[in-house]
C-alpha cells in the first residue's frame, strides 16, 4: 500500500494542542469501541490503562476483525484478533470483556444500523462510551462514531470521542470550534500503551516495507497526553 504522509506535521499539532484544558475521566464503567483492531490502543490506550489501574470496569467492542488492512493476505483476521486480545490484556482488559461483532472491514457505512442496535443492547444506563470521532476521516470510524452518538443521545450516556486519522488527514482548522480536552499520561500509562501497541505486529511491519502504521503515523500515539472531544 502507498505510504500515507500526514498533511499536518506533529510539531504543528503539538503547538496547537499545548493549551487545551486538562481532563480527568469519571470512574463509571466504560465501553471502548474499536472499528479495527488497534484503534482502541492508538486512540485511547492511555485512558484505558488509567481506568483499569483505578479498577474501573472497561469493555472493548471490536467492531471488525481488521481483515481488510492489506489486500490478499490469507488469515489476517485471525492474526489481528490475536494481536488485539494481547494488546487489550496489556492495557488491563481480559478476553472475557471483549465483544466481537465481526462486521466487514471497510464496509461499516453499510452496517451502521447494526452497530447502533448492538450498542443499544450492550450499553447500560451508566455506560461511559468511548468511540472514534464521527468525522475522523475514515468511513469505518465515522460510522461507528455516528452510531455511538445516536445511542448516547437516546440513552443519555456520556460520550468521549478519540481521534486517529484526523491527526494525519486533517489540520488545526478541521478542529476549529470543537471543544477538546487533554488527558495527561503518567509514565506507567504511557508504558502500558506502547507495550500494547507493540502487540499489533502485523500493522507495524510488512514485507514491502510499507506497513499501515509507519513511524510518522505513530507519532500522535507516542505523545505524553491524549486528546478527546467530550460531549
Amino acid at each position: 500500500m502507498p505510504t500515507i504522509i500526514p498533511l499536518t506535521s506533529e510539531m504543528t499539532w503539538l503547538s496547537h494542542l499545548k493549551n487545551l484544558p486538562t481532563w480527568e475521566p469519571s470512574l463509571r464503567p466504560a465501553m471502548v469501541l474499536a472499528p479495527h483492531p488497534d484503534d482502541e490502543t492508538l486512540g485511547a490506550g492511555g485512558l484505558i490503562a488509567r481506568l483499569r489501574l483505578l479498577g474501573v470496569p472497561v469493555t472493548a467492542i471490536a467492531i471488525t476483525d481488521g481483515e481488510g488492512a492489506y489486500a490478499n493476505v490469507e488469515g489476517l483476521a485471525a492474526v489481528r484478533v490475536q494481536e488485539q486480545t494481547i494488546a487489550l490484556a496489556r492495557l488491563g482488559i481480559g478476553e472475557e470483556s471483549i465483544h466481537r461483532l465481526k462486521l466487514p472491514d471497510r464496509r461499516l457505512m453499510d452496517e451502521e444500523e447494526g452497530i447502533y442496535l448492538a450498542l443499544q443492547r450492550l450499553t447500560g444506563p451508566d455506560t461511559h462510551l468511548i468511540a472514534p470521532w464521527r468525522e475522523d476521516f475514515h468511513p469505518d470510524h465515522e460510522a461507528v462514531g455516528r452510531a455511538a452518538e445516536r445511542v448516547a443521545g437516546e440513552k443519555n450516556l456520556t460520550l468521549t470521542s478519540y481521534l486517529f486519522w484526523t491527526w494525519h488527514r486533517g489540520s488545526p482548522e478541521t478542529l476549529q470550534g470543537i471543544s477538546m480536552v487533554s488527558l495527561s499520561l503518567s509514565a506507567e500509562e504511557q508504558e502500558k500503551k506502547l507495550h500494547a501497541l507493540s502487540a499489533h505486529a502485523s500493522q507495524l511491519q510488512h514485507p514491502d516495507g510499507q506497513p499501515i502504521l509507519s513511524d510518522e503515523l505513530l507519532a500522535p500515539a507516542r505523545r505524553s497526553f491524549e486528546v478527546y472531544i467530550r460531549s
